[in-house]
């Protein structure tokens, strides 16, 4: 058989053992939508922006579950580490968390910790800041990228305005492109600083629901799924809408029903999904949310 239907790897992957399929199944993979395609794209932009004084600045809106970090994980492999003239070497982009509140001496904590250099996290922070402007230097690093920027809030407002006036100046200093990405909250955390906000495009995530993007996205997930025969999970309605309901809407949720229900089926002795599958999958979910 051809097994037309799959993509890459899976379709070698069919022919392995049952415990083999499901371990390629749940391993991390990128799936890709024509939103996350037109993002990346802006990504590899702000990547190549020449160093000016006031460098551009994007925010990722998503609920949560919905393929943030993976789209800014995702942009990292775009642009691997390699190495320079001599013996420098080069990382294009880095991604960090922001800390749980915000906190300017934390803030250079977490991008040390991102960048894998050791440090007293209760150091003075114009020291920490010190050992982030010399790794920056040394690197070469053009796009620095804050996951979960809605955790600023967490703060009084006058913590927040010297957490964003920070911000502001080490992107100032280093001349980096600069993404947040969170939660619709991030406008309102933004908000705290007028004259910085203005640097900012909004760049949103999509809602998922019976539409052609979700389609298309049912489909992109079907072809990494090593099944001998199509399940059909863009085509056949009643089993997209299984899948898409008891994925919550939300990228992360969807591919995680999607993923179960081909185990289900291997371990079923089935070679497609259907919607029973579907069905009993997204109701062991459920009562696992409710006993937790």
């Amino acid at each position: 058989m051809s097994f037309d239907h799959l993509l890459g790897v899976a379709k070698d992957a069919v022919l392995w053992t049952p415990e083999d399929r499901i371990d390629f199944i749940n391993e991390d993979r990128w799936i890709g939508y024509s939103a996350a395609a037109t993002i990346l794209t802006e990504f590899d932009d702000l990547v190549e922006h020449p160093r000016n004084l006031r460098m551009p600045c994007r925010y990722v809106v998503g609920d949560p579950d919905n393929g943030k970090t993976m789209l800014l994980h995702q942009c990292i492999k775009r642009h691997p580490f390699r190495e320079k003239e001599g013996d420098e070497s080069h990382v294009a982009v880095l991604v960090f968390e922001t800390p749980p509140v915000p906190d300017e001496g934390r803030l250079y904590s977490q991008i040390l910790k991102a960048l894998r250099v050791a440090h007293r996290e209760d150091a003075p922070p114009e020291k920490l800041l010190a050992k982030v402007i010399e790794r920056f230097s040394e690197l070469g690093i053009r796009l620095l990228m804050a996951d979960e920027f809605h955790n600023m809030l967490n703060g009084s407002a006058s913590h927040q305005r010297q957490f964003l006036a920070s911000l502001k100046s080490l992107i100032n200093t280093l001349r980096v492109s600069f993404v947040a990405a969170g939660t619709e909250d991030i406008t309102r955390a933004l908000a705290t600083d007028s004259q910085f906000i203005t640097r900012f495009e909004k760049l949103a995530l999509p809602t998922w629901g019976i539409n052609k993007e979700t389609r298309s996205l049912l489909s992109s997930i079907e072809k990494t799924l090593p099944l001998a025969e199509p399940s059909g999970l863009a085509d056949d309605r009643d089993l997209a809408l299984g899948i898409i309901l008891g994925g919550k809407g939300k990228i992360g949720g969807i591919v995680k029903v999607a993923k179960k229900a081909a185990i289900a089926a291997i371990r079923g002795g089935k070679e497609k999904i259907a919607k029973d599958i579907v069905d009993k999958v997204v109701a062991e979910l459920r009562e696992r949310e409710f006993a937790a």
